[in-house]
């Protein structure tokens, strides 16, 4: 059986899609934006962001637990149901199962390991800070490749007989 395709549905659901998606990438470019003005970016600010600076006098103090777990409350439950419209929307592109899975399994990961890496740079080693990269650069991935994916099959759509 074929998949439902989303070039062939009515103009009111590729709008919607589009909208939704859009609106998605901007709440990535404000949570990059955000990243850039807490910790610039830098594993060196980043750890500095996480566990303090006692060279500045104590200005810098390290981040409680609870202000981890609030951080990683919010990003646990927001992360995944974003993912979870894109898989979802790939199940509407022609794309190979294996790719399929390949990024559903990225993406999954990706969002671990960002929620992991505070938790790991606080109480475990200051080198956890390059998870945030390796992370964030997962997220960003993992959304932007189906987003473009789902739009292109949306607007223009794939010219093959891949089935679900």
């Amino acid at each position: 059986m074929e998949s439902p395709r989303l070039h062939r549905q009515n103009g009111g659901l590729k709008s919607a899609v589009t909208a939704y998606l859009l609106l998605t990438s901007v709440a990535f470019g404000i949570a990059g934006l955000m990243s850039r003005q807490h910790y610039g970016l830098s594993h060196e600010q980043t750890v500095v962001y996480y566990l303090g600076d006692e060279a500045s006098g104590g200005m810098q103090m390290p981040k409680l637990y609870p202000q981890l777990l609030q951080t990683a409350h919010v990003h646990s439950f927001t992360m995944p149901l974003v993912f979870l419209s894109l898989w979802l929307g790939l199940h509407f592109t022609p794309l190979r199962p294996g790719w399929k899975k390949a990024i559903v399994a990225g993406g999954a990961l990706s969002i671990l390991i960002y929620n992991a890496a505070p938790f790991l740079l606080r109480y475990y080693s200051p080198h956890a800070a390059s998870l945030f990269t390796v992370g964030g650069l997962g997220l960003f991935f993992f959304f932007f490749v189906p987003a473009g994916l789902i739009l292109y099959e949306t607007w223009i759509g794939f010219q093959t007989s891949a089935t679900r």
